[in-house]
């Protein structure tokens, strides 16, 4: 059985590359039930490799309720896959368990402060949950790492203009207005 397994993960590692992000295409061949076979993953790197890609690959098929019994039990388990907690935050924010993805997105940038997009998606969750001063220091960080970030001025403005903050929304709307309109403009010449 050993043996069956670990010529299905080194096949599964042959076909797909390690992640970076989200940003792959969907495996047809993939098939989650030989990690299922184990209900605790080994402490092997390559087990813990098959759970994470395991875990992104069922994340990009939208099945996020099993990418978290793929990607929960290696969180903390290896600094390899620090971006496991990002993961995990998505896929709870994907199934409107959004208090779940907060405490999630919280633990993970304990640990990474400097990944814009789960300081993003954590301000996105506050907004969703109408902690909106929660929510705009979060798009302001996000701002303060990635400047260019359009959404975080969008969200920001809805976000003022529900405090009540005229004045903020208006300025955060034009600064989002103004970029769509010239990249809407640079795209059409």
């Amino acid at each position: 059985m050993r043996s069956i397994l670990l010529t299905c993960l080194i096949s599964l590692f042959a076909y797909t590359s390690y992640a970076n992000g989200m940003e792959r295409e969907v495996d047809p061949s993939f098939t989650p039930q030989i990690a299922l076979a184990s209900s605790q993953p080994s402490k092997s790197k390559l087990l813990k490799k098959y759970h994470y890609e395991g875990g992104l690959q069922l994340i990009l098929e939208k099945r996020f309720e099993e990418a978290l019994s793929f990607l929960k039990p290696i969180w903390h388990q290896d600094p390899d896959f620090r971006r496991t907690g990002y993961l995990i935050g998505y896929a709870y924010q994907k199934l409107d368990r959004v208090e779940e993805a907060i405490t999630t997105y919280e633990a993970y940038l304990q640990k990474d402060k400097k990944d814009y997009q789960a300081v993003f998606n954590l301000a996105h969750a506050y907004m969703a949950t109408n902690q909106c001063l929660e929510s705009i220091e979060a798009f302001n960080k996000t701002l303060d790492q990635k400047p260019d970030y359009l959404e975080a001025h969008l969200h920001l403005s809805t976000c003022h203009n529900k405090l009540g903050h005229n004045f903020k929304a208006e300025q955060h709307f034009k600064v989002w207005d103004s970029r769509i309109t010239k990249n809407h403009l640079k795209s059409i010449h």
